[in-house]
Order: structure tokens, then sequence, then C-alpha cells
């Protein structure tokens, strides 16, 4: 009766308002085989009591997330969506832009990706899908639109803006444009004014920012 009763307690924590929304609109999204190619690539991250959401580059094992999911940890755990988990090594811990770089360790060859964005990484008002594990569900796929470049505090560089449900357990996820590459990296939500109405909104780093970071993940895409 002690266990029921506490079921039914958690039950509204999970299953609330806005968990019903992002629900339906995945549902709706995951008709389209796009999207279910895109979720393949994303990945749950679990690294010390932390959790997020990460997404995988190249076939050997090369997942983008935040900072502050791995933290000080050099060692992390990553699940795909067939359902096999990984250990895999932080091999870029960067606090500034929170950004983690991780690699797995086993020798595989043909685990799914999705590609970063190297034209134009984003246009204002382009269309968008998010896709990542917030509020405890898995490889949820919302939409949105990009809202263009923001300064946010304790930041050197402006930040992406994003319109899309972006909630808790976000942080990693992909920024995904029509062409089906990856503008950008969810780590955080704030708040805007937009038509006299103040608004949530995600942010999120401009994938390249990552450039810094180009020559360790091109030795580890050429390793294919």
């Amino acid at each position: 009766m002690l266990l029921f009763g506490n079921l039914i307690a958690f039950v509204p924590q999970i299953y609330n308002l806005p968990s019903l929304r992002f629900l339906k609109k995945d549902s709706q999204l995951s008709q389209n085989e796009q999207i279910q190619h895109y979720k393949e690539a994303v990945v749950n991250i679990n690294a010390g009591d932390r959790k997020g959401t990460g997404f995988n580059l190249a076939a050997s094992g090369l997942i983008i997330t935040n900072q502050h999911v791995t933290e000080d940890d050099k060692v992390g755990t990553v699940q795909f969506l067939h359902g096999k988990s990984y250990l895999a090594d932080v091999i870029v811990s960067d606090i500034e832009l929170d950004i983690a770089i991780l690699q797995i360790r086993d020798n595989e060859t043909d685990l799914p990706t999705l590609q970063l964005e190297t034209e134009t990484p984003y246009q204002e008002g382009e269309p968008i899908n998010v896709i990542g594990n917030p509020l405890s569900f898995n490889r949820i796929a919302t939409e949105g639109i990009v809202l263009g470049l923001t300064p946010t505090a304790n930041r050197e560089l402006p930040m992406l803006m994003i319109q899309a449900p972006i909630y808790n357990g976000n942080s990693g996820s992909p920024v995904i444009n029509k062409e089906g590459n990856v503008i950008a990296v969810v780590f955080a939500t704030t708040t805007t004014t937009r038509e006299d109405q103040s608004i949530t909104v995600g942010l999120a780093i401009p994938i390249d920012y990552l450039q810094k970071y180009e020559k360790i993940m091109r030795v580890n895409l050429q390793a294919e």
C-alpha cells in the first residue's frame, strides 16, 4: 500500500501538463522517418549522479554534451536508442563554453551519427527540432524556431536563443536544422519578452564555437 501510495504521488510530477504536451508533439513528429533517424544518434548520459543528453558524431562513438553534465568526472556512461550502454572517456571539458566531448572505449564501427552544420550555422526564424531526455523521458522530439544570438551573463560570447520547449534533462540536446544538421547544443533556459509577453526560451551553444576542437574531432572522424 505504501509503495502504491508513493507511485500515485509521483505520477503527477511526471505526467504534468507540460510533459503531456511534449509527449503529444513527440508522437506526431516521430511519424517522420527523419526524426526517427535523428533519435538513433541521441544518447542518455550518466556521470556521477547527473543525467543529461548528448549526441554522437562518429561511427566509433564521439559524443557531444554539456560540461555541467559531466563536471569533474573523467568517465561517463552513454546509452543509445538500441539499448546498449558504453563507457566513455571525457576528452574535452570546457567549463567556459559548457561543452564536453566523450570518446567511447569499445571498438564500435557502426554507431548512428548526426552531422554538424558546416555552411550557414543558423538563421533567425528558421525552423528547428530539438531531441533530448527531458523530465525523465527519453529522446523526446520537439520543434521550434531560431530567435537569434543574445548576450548572456558571465559569458564572453553570445548564445543562440531558440523558441522551443526545453526542460531539465535537455542539457546537451542537439538543435537540428531543416537539412538535418546540428547547429547548436542546448545548455539552459532564460526568459525574454516577445510581443509584450514574457516567455521562456532555450539557450544553446552555436556549433561554430566548437571550431577550437576541430582537430580533436577530425582525428576521431578520420579514424573511422
